[in-house]
């Protein structure tokens, strides 16, 4: 499994209408015909700032291509796109849009820290 985050800035006083858009859109599929599995997804946001996280099984280069391939998504990204502070900067309705887009945006990953497996010995 791995973990990526992007994460982008909307206009002061949307924050409601993002918050009802990313809440609410249905899921895209969630396994690519190459085989790559969205696990989850996260959003959160604070002061205007918006970063959304996703658990994946497989390559992001396929995930990115296939969700950006898929209407339901373009349809969410389009209404995004009225919200964002830099959305002239974006387009979403294209696989190399969404994928110029996920580089720019992509944070850092630091590290993740799992909890050990509740049924695994424990060295003495």
């Amino acid at each position: 499994m791995e973990r990526f985050a992007v994460m982008f800035r909307i206009r002061p006083g949307t924050e409601d209408a993002v918050r009802e858009l990313l809440a609410n859109y249905p899921p895209p599929n969630r396994v690519t015909p190459a085989g790559t599995r969205l696990l989850s997804t996260s959003v959160f946001m604070k002061d205007g700032l918006v970063v959304r996280m996703i658990e994946i099984e497989g390559n992001l280069p396929d995930l990115v291509r296939h969700i950006s391939a898929e209407p339901n998504i373009q349809e969410v990204e389009r209404e995004l796109d009225k919200y964002l502070v830099d959305s002239d900067r974006r387009d979403a309705s294209t696989p190399d849009g969404a994928r110029e887009f996920f580089r720019r945006a992509m944070m850092e990953h630091i590290t993740t820290r799992v909890a050990p497996d509740r049924a695994a010995p424990v060295d003495a």
